[in-house]
């Protein structure tokens, strides 16, 4: 299961009134970021450094990727993720608009079981009436999406179907090793491992008589009860154990 990435608004109080403009324009983060928005949300995920959508819509004008009169360059991803040392690069083969059979779908399906994020420009439909950048992550067996323009359910969860039908292009970007799984030890393997460290202890000078009785009674080898233990014996070890 991949893990959620940090999730942006471009409409945030904080920069929805930020220019995101080229000479000729007048564009703001809230209304032409949403490109820049994914990215930050893919930087600040993977790296943990603070990226908001006003630092990626500045480095996206600062380097030439805004559109003039439009949104942002396709070929701003690739460079703007590669700055941050984020592989990242877009899926061949045309525009998927329209087919959901298209073969980018299920290559874009396999990537996220993989651990990869994608960043997908949509088509009119559900998310837009023009054009829209989304994130898009994979858990609990389906698809989930940060949309930098929106929160409603239908846009965040939609239906598969809409959205295979509704992608016109994808990107993705490698988070495989951000998204592997922790290895989780078993109660044997904890239990193994706690053997070993105990074995590797030393007896105390104090202690020496008394495991050499429980060794000859066939409490212990040393390291671990050898069976359950009688109640005489315990009985006998708690005694020991209160006038010391």
């Amino acid at each position: 299961m991949n893990k959620q990435p940090v999730s942006y608004l471009q409409t945030d109080p904080r920069w929805r009134d930020k220019p995101y403009r080229v000479p000729g324009e007048s564009s703001t983060v809230g209304s032409a970021g949403c490109g820049p928005s994914c990215a930050a949300m893919v930087i600040e995920t993977l790296t943990g450094q603070t990226y908001t959508p006003e630092d990626a819509c500045k480095w996206s004008v600062d380097h030439g990727y805004k559109a003039l009169r439009q949104g942002t360059y396709y070929s701003y991803f690739k460079p703007q993720l590669a700055a941050f040392g984020i592989d990242c690069g877009q899926l061949s083969g045309g525009s998927a608009y329209g087919s959901p059979d298209h073969p980018n779908h299920k290559r874009a399906s396999a990537l996220l079981k993989e651990g990869y994020y994608l960043i997908a420009c949509m088509g009119k439909g559900n998310w837009t009436s023009t054009g829209h950048f989304i994130l898009v992550w994979w858990a609990d067996s389906k698809i989930h999406i940060n949309d930098p323009n929106s929160t409603r359910g239908d846009r965040v969860e939609g239906d598969p179907d809409a959205f295979f039908r509704q992608v016109k292009y994808y990107w993705w970007v490698d988070a495989r090793e951000f998204n592997k799984e922790e290895d989780i030890m078993t109660g044997k393997e904890i239990y193994d491992a706690l053997q070993s460290y105990l074995a590797e202890q030393p007896t105390p000078d104090w202690a020496r008589a008394e495991l050499e009785e429980a060794k000859e009674l066939g409490i212990t080898d040393g390291t671990r009860p050898m069976q359950l233990i009688p109640r005489y014996q315990a009985a006998i070890m708690a005694k020991r154990a209160a006038e010391r």
